[in-house]
């Protein structure tokens, strides 16, 4: 399966997680969110993550 958006968009995805990440840490410590959105924020992280695993080309 080759799923590829463009390069901004990805770059975008990836950003926002890079900033995202520390953020929903620092709103549950405070107790602003539950474990529930900190599950549901560790999905998209994951989601994101396969997403640059699949645009890894592979050695021949």
């Amino acid at each position: 399966m080759k799923l590829n958006p463009p390069r901004r968009i990805r770059v975008g995805i990836y950003v926002a997680n890079l900033i995202g990440t520390p953020v929903i840490a620092y709103a549950l410590a405070k107790g602003w969110i539950s474990d529930l959105e900190v599950g549901l924020w560790s999905a998209e992280v994951v989601a994101a993550f396969a997403l640059a695993g699949l645009n890894t080309p592979s050695a021949e």
